[in-house]
């Protein structure tokens, strides 16, 4: 299992145990899921590394990890993130003491 296989499988233990649970062979399941987003991060960071400009050799390698940064920023959220129940909302704060005495 790749690392995105074992970060799909720690999210989904963490943050919706009840599907989880529910998945018959997770080794399989995050293994063959692992692979996929890896195939999906490396097409879309194809997409995202612009060509090669005037800039300097240094400056252009920083453009290309930036471009695999967020491509995994998008596929992370696109096949782990999006799937996993939505946190409750956070409560409103306290009213300060200034607003209880108007």
């Amino acid at each position: 299992m790749n690392e995105h296989g074992r970060h799909a499988m720690e999210t989904m233990k963490n943050h919706d145990p009840e599907s989880f649970a529910q998945i018959a062979d997770p080794e399989t399941h995050f293994s063959t899921l692992g692979r996929e987003i890896q195939d999906r991060i490396w097409a879309l960071s194809e997409d995202l590394i612009p060509p090669r400009g005037q800039e300097n050799p240094l400056e252009y390698v920083g453009l290309v990890n930036m471009a695999k940064l967020r491509a995994r920023e998008i596929v992370y959220q696109e096949m782990i993130y999006d799937g996993l129940p939505q946190e409750p909302e956070e409560m409103e704060p306290a009213p300060s003491q200034q607003d209880e005495q108007n």
